[in-house]
Formats: structure tokens, C-alpha cells, sequence
């Protein structure tokens, strides 16, 4: 598997390596993220993309009374979501499900929020996929994206290199909302760290 494959899908003994240089590397963008975010109502937790499972250990300590469920493609990154998040596993709070944005395996309105830290940018088509997240979602839910990088002229150059090492997409913040919006949330609000490139950005579903 090529470097390219190792970052979207990270498997085997390599992806694992990659897996853990990224829950290290998004560990302080995470540590800003919460510090925005309001995360004590939440209960059913959709962590699409969970990779190596480091911002959801980091997200599950803040909301204690949560319940995770794991999606990624990669049975490699399963199960090492299950050993990062052994304490929440071991307690009940986690399960890891194989499956793809595309067609989430879940019924509609199965969970209170949908969580996308750092995956976004290789999902084979984010309108349709963020339509599958709002189907999940409950009314009164939201869905959470942390990311470390947009579409803006002071990052351009970054980003196209990253595009052609990786076949990453970015979005202008504007067009993530728009996105969000014709998928059928109803509200976004966003924060950005602007130095680092870092935002956060929560839409919510009718009845917040």
C-alpha cells in the first residue's frame, strides 16, 4: 500500500505507525477544539473516521456519559480504536463498526452526534456523504467537524502541496457550510485558531 493509501486508510504495520504520529500530531488541535465545544449532552457518538482513535479518547473524557461507535474502513484502525479507547471499551461505552460515509450502516436517527476529526478531506463525495450523516442524526443533534486545514489564500500553497502528496480535498469554510446546510442542517456555527489553521465547526439539526 502506497503512502497516499496509509493516510486515508491506514493498515498493517505502517498505517499503524502512521496512526499514531497523527493522534499525536492532533492531539493539541483537539485539546483547542474542546475548549469550544459543549460537550456534556452528549450521548450517542458516530466518530466517522475514527482512524487511531486518539480525539475520540480525548473527546470521551469530556463527555463522560457518552456512548461511542467507531466507523472507519480499516479493520487495522478498529482495532486500535479499541486499544487507545480500552477504558470506555471495557465499561460498554465503545463498539467499532466496519463502514464506509457513503452508506452508513446505522438506522436513521441513531445518534445525537456525528464526529469527523481530520477525515473529511478524503470522503468520496462530501455532499452526499454528509447527507448520510444527517440521516443518522437525531432532531436536536449536531454534527462536529475538526479539521487543521481549509481552502484559503494563505494556506494555498500548503494545501496544493498536500493535495498532490495525499489526493486531499479542501473546501473554503464557506462551502463546508454551505454543504452542511443543503444536506439538511439547519444551523453552523464556526471557530478558527487563524495562525494555525485550525477550526471547528458544529451544525445542528432542528430542535437545537
Amino acid at each position: 500500500m502506497n503512502f497516499h493509501s496509509q493516510v486515508c486508510q491506514p493498515t498493517g504495520v505502517q498505517g499503524i505507525m502512521m496512526a499514531r504520529h497523527m493522534n499525536a500530531n492532533h492531539r493539541g488541535m483537539m485539546e483547542w477544539a474542546l475548549d469550544h465545544l459543549e460537550v456534556s449532552n452528549f450521548r450517542e457518538v458516530l466518530d466517522a473516521g475514527c482512524g487511531g482513535g486518539g480525539p475520540m479518547s480525548q473527546l470521551s473524557r469530556k463527555a463522560p456519559n457518552a456512548k461511542f461507535t467507531g466507523l472507519d474502513l480499516s479493520r487495522d484502525m478498529l482495532r486500535m480504536t479499541s486499544k487507545v479507547n480500552a477504558s470506555i471499551f471495557k465499561e460498554g461505552r465503545l463498539r467499532t463498526v466496519r463502514g464506509s460515509v457513503s452508506s452508513l450502516p446505522f438506522r436513521n436517527g441513531s445518534f445525537d452526534t456525528v464526529f469527523a476529526c481530520e477525515t473529511t478531506y478524503f470522503w468520496p463525495d462530501l455532499q452526499e456523504n454528509l447527507k448520510e450523516c444527517r440521516r443518522v442524526l437525531t432532531e436536536g443533534g449536531r454534527m462536529v467537524m475538526v479539521q487543521e486545514a481549509w481552502d484559503a489564500p494563505q494556506w494555498r500553497e500548503r494545501n496544493e502541496y498536500w493535495q498532490k502528496g495525499f489526493n486531499m480535498r479542501f473546501c473554503s469554510l464557506e462551502e463546508y457550510e454551505d454543504m452542511l446546510l443543503r444536506a439538511g442542517f439547519t444551523e453552523v456555527v464556526t471557530v478558527t485558531e487563524e495562525e494555525r489553521g485550525w477550526f471547528v465547526m458544529v451544525a445542528g439539526t432542528e430542535g437545537n
